[in-house]
Parts: C-alpha cells; sequence; structure tokens
C-alpha cells in the first residue's frame, strides 16, 4: 500500500496518524486559499496535494484549509470505490 498518496483529500488529522503509523517521513507546507465563493474555514485542514522529495528522503504534503460550504467538518473519511493505477 502506498500511504503518501492515498491521503490526498483526508482530513489532516486522520492523515498525519496514518502516516505516522507507517513511519514515513515527511514535512508540511499549508498552502493559502484563494476561493472567491465560498468561505474558507479558519480551523482544520486537508491534504491537497503530496510529492516525494528525492533530495531530501521524505513526502512533502501540502495542506489547505476547507471551504465552510464544502461540508468537510462532518468528514472523518474519503472512501474511494476504487483505486486507479497507470
Amino acid at each position: 500500500m502506498n500511504t503518501p498518496n492515498l491521503i490526498v483529500g483526508l482530513p489532516w488529522q486522520l492523515a498525519q496518524k496514518m502516516l505516522q503509523a507507517a513511519n514515513i517521513p515527511f514535512s508540511v507546507t499549508m498552502g493559502e486559499n484563494y476561493n472567491r465563493f465560498f468561505t474558507v474555514a479558519d480551523n482544520d485542514f486537508y491534504v491537497g496535494r503530496v510529492a516525494y522529495v528525492e533530495e531530501e528522503g521524505l513526502w512533502q504534503i501540502l495542506l489547505y484549509r476547507p471551504m465552510i460550504a464544502s461540508g468537510f467538518e462532518n468528514c472523518t473519511e474519503v472512501q474511494y470505490a476504487k483505486e486507479f493505477t497507470s
């Protein structure tokens, strides 16, 4: 299982626990939201992007604050119907 790629879209609290449990090295960057249509939450984050930084040997996790109208605060995990591979 490739945990870092499976955490995209998850709430950060859940994703962080998964990464730590799998002993995966990571660093975190907080992204800026430039949404003109919805108010952005003042707390909570979700995983927006994951990239492996080979030079540093760790996964770079980009977090964003969710839009308030998205219903994110009711989400405890994201379930996918099918995992796609290329």
